[in-house]
């Protein structure tokens, strides 16, 4: 039997993200206060919650039952944002799927998720039919009509609201799959809750800010900068995907608040009409996903005089865990993700499971009470990632004795050079700071003598790469002679994964098969 809300239970009551939704779209001035907006239309919060509640109803008209994953396979919108919501309404797992995946991919992903169906806008209705499971097209989504129209077909009638326990599972994204097929870590309505809430406290906004949105869903910044801020009742702009001219321009609007990788704020930069964008209004700046040079951070805090500039550090299992505030980039602290966040646990061990000496690189450990409840349909990856002592993601890295963090790269992308381990993002963070080098990858190539070999893949600046013998020089003052790199390629830019994360499986096989300069 279905639960529905009965008697004196109030809205509010349980830690659901739709139900807290309720509580401001169903108040009177929920009426007036827009919540989204996207190239198609716009809601307020009361017409949002009308749209999820009618969306849970349609669902359930359509045969899927409470429990049942629930895959969208849509690019960034309204509709695509009421689905997923609208699912984990009707006590359903929402499961955004990364559309960058072929069919093959995305069905391999899919098995062990076994969706009663997909729902996908035209875009992507192909890919969600090549997976074999049943899907159903959103055939307006992206039509400026009335919400119900782009909805159709699961915009159902009038119908009970379905009331979602706190420890049903609610949210599943896929991990970015850099190192094999994707899993699936799955997120309880109270877990999902309690990361939302950290987010929101640990980065403050009043209710005249609005965040641009440009992240795909499957992304868990569809927590931290979509969701986030609608429980604290702030307004989201929606754009299907990121481009610089059309971010400035959302900026010139009124946007107030960024997020995104570091490429995407320098792509930004480079637009004629960046000069003569009004970028005074921007209170709130967050960026991730790849190491940062202080020239950046410093160019951030010129180019938006008024913005309080934090970075972070997180993960598909466990959301954000570790960061910086305004006042670490302001005394000068631009390296490193920074400090555990409140209710955070970190634990650098070593081989023997015991933590190890500050400055010392070990397996990170994370343990925190919105961390994920493991990969769905994957009971032995869930073992040996989510153990009693923590989450163990494959990460390497160090502490400070002050607790400042600094991520060494993943284990599996570890390069081992005549026996000695070195840790590309310690060399990257190196090769960055040269005055003609704009961005930076380093990875292993198979050598003869040393087993493997550090190479590194830079865009310059300017067009003006530095020679390989100036780079050894230049690294050679911070880092020891195995650590340096034996060669280098000259890259256009670095290929970035689903996750905005530097793709660095990909350069190493495109380095293996001759591409690029040597």
């Amino acid at each position: 039997m279905e639960r529905t809300r009965k008697g004196a239970t109030p809205v509010g009551s349980a830690l659901t993200v739709p139900d807290w939704l309720r509580t401001i779209g169903d108040q009177p001035h929920g009426a007036n206060r827009r919540a989204l907006l996207d190239e198609c239309g716009e809601l307020t919060f009361t017409e949002l919650v009308d749209a999820v509640d009618a969306v849970s109803a349609g669902l359930r008209e359509a045969g899927l039952r409470p429990g049942d994953r629930v895959v969208t396979a849509m690019r960034p919108s309204i509709p695509h944002l009421v689905a997923i919501l609208g699912a984990m309404a009707a006590g359903m797992v929402a499961a955004p799927l990364n559309i960058r995946l072929t069919a093959p991919e995305a069905r391999t992903y899919l098995s062990a998720l076994e969706p009663a169906a997909l729902l996908a806008d035209p875009p992507h209705a192909q890919l969600a039919r090549g997976t074999g499971f049943r899907t159903i097209e959103l055939a307006s989504a992206a039509r400026a009509l009335p919400i119900a129209q782009r909805l159709a077909p699961v915009h159902g009638g009038p119908a009970e609201r379905y009331l979602p326990d706190e420890q049903d599972l609610a949210v599943i994204f896929g991990t970015g799959g850099t190192t094999g097929t994707p899993k699936g870590a799955v997120h309880t309505h109270r877990s999902l809750w309690l990361w939302l809430n950290t987010c929101v406290l640990g980065n403050p906004r009043s209710l005249n800010d609005v965040d641009l949105f440009f992240s795909p869903f499957f992304h868990i910044t569809l927590g931290t900068n979509l969701l986030a801020p609608l429980i604290a009742g702030g307004q989201v702009w929606i754009q299907s995907r990121f481009e610089a001219a059309t971010a400035l321009a959302a900026i010139d609007r009124g946007a107030s608040r960024l997020m995104g990788a570091p490429t995407m704020f320098e792509e930004m930069r480079a637009r004629p009409e960046f000069a003569t964008s009004s970028r005074e209004h921007v209170t709130a700046i967050r960026f991730g996903s790849a190491p940062s040079t202080g020239e950046f951070v410093r160019g951030l805090l010129r180019d938006f005089p008024n913005a309080r500039i934090r970075a972070g550090f997180g993960a598909t299992e466990f959301g954000s865990v570790l960061g910086f505030d305004h006042e670490d980039l302001l005394a000068g602290r631009f390296t490193g993700v920074g400090r555990p966040l409140p209710g955070v646990t970190v634990r650098i061990l070593g081989p023997d499971g015991e933590q190890v000496p500050p400055d010392t690189v070990g397996d990170l450990v994370v343990s925190c009470p919105w961390q994920t409840s493991g990969y769905y349909g994957l009971p032995a990856e869930t073992a040996a990632t989510f153990q009693p002592d923590g989450v163990h993601i494959g990460d390497l890295a160090s502490r400070s004795a002050e607790g400042w963090v600094h991520i060494a790269g993943r284990r599996k992308e570890m390069i081992i050079s005549g026996g000695e381990n070195v840790y590309p993002r310690e060399v990257e963070e190196v090769l960055l700071r040269h005055p003609r080098v704009t961005d930076a990858i380093v990875y292993g190539m198979p050598d003869e003598h040393w087993g493997e070999r550090v190479e590194a893949g830079i865009v310059a600046a300017n067009g003006a790469p530095p020679e390989l013998d100036e780079l050894r020089d230049y690294c050679r003052a911070e880092l020891a002679g195995y650590k340096i790199p034996k060669t280098c390629r000259l890259l256009t830019e670095i290929p970035l994964t689903a996750n905005n994360k530097p793709d660095r499986r990909t350069v190493r096989e495109q380095a293996l098969a001759g591409h690029g300069k040597g």
